[in-house]
């Protein structure tokens, strides 16, 4: 059991209006006794305080209850129902100023840029093997070795950039089977 206040220490406490506290009563604050003609009323602040916060975790999560107990009450579906359309017109917005990307387009456009990167490394040794045997200079193999790897950046950027226009001017109705497949050999890369 808490200390036992008065309305007006509670709406004190709380930083409410003593008029505000009496529609909680009104909801179901619970009281301690008194409020009688000439009684004032007796609040336990611990069970208040308790009661406050209960009411401030239905009010989030929605867990009204109807006057016969049954739970989802209508004012819960009303949020509910508020919530989502709220939701839908954010997502109707978003859609509407590009802002959205469908997944299958996110999962394409990355499986693209691994087969773009994952052909051009395949294709270094066979590049490189011939050059590379009749070199004895560690340095110069090493410059080799990072011409064609800024070779293979470059040829990459330039085709991600390609297919990421492709992909943006796709996205207002992005359909995975309509894209092309976006492997190549090592030779239509540059």
């Amino acid at each position: 059991m808490g200390k036992i206040i008065s309305r007006k220490e509670l709406a004190d406490l709380i930083g409410k209006s003593e008029r505000w506290v009496s529609k909680l009563i009104e909801d179901g604050l619970p009281v301690a006794g008194g409020g009688g003609k000439g009684n004032p009323l007796q609040i336990d602040s611990q069970r208040a305080i308790e009661w406050l916060i209960t009411q401030a975790l239905r009010n989030e999560i929605g867990d009204d209850e109807d006057e016969d107990g049954s739970g989802g009450g209508a004012k819960s579906e009303d949020r509910l129902l508020k919530r989502a359309r709220r939701e839908k017109l954010q997502i109707e917005i978003d859609l509407a100023r590009s802002r959205l990307v469908p997944v299958d387009g996110v999962v394409f456009f990355l499986n693209t840029i691994a087969a773009v990167y994952a052909t051009q490394l395949d294709a270094v040794a066979s590049r490189l093997a011939s050059d590379l045997a009749v070199i004895d200079d560690p340095a110069e193999i090493r410059a080799k070795l990072f011409d064609e790897m800024r070779r293979i950046r470059a040829s990459t950027a330039d085709r991600l950039e390609q297919r990421s226009q492709e992909l943006v001017a796709q996205a207002g109705s992005l359909d995975i089977d309509t894209i092309e497949d976006g492997e190549s050999t090592a030779e239509a890369d540059g």
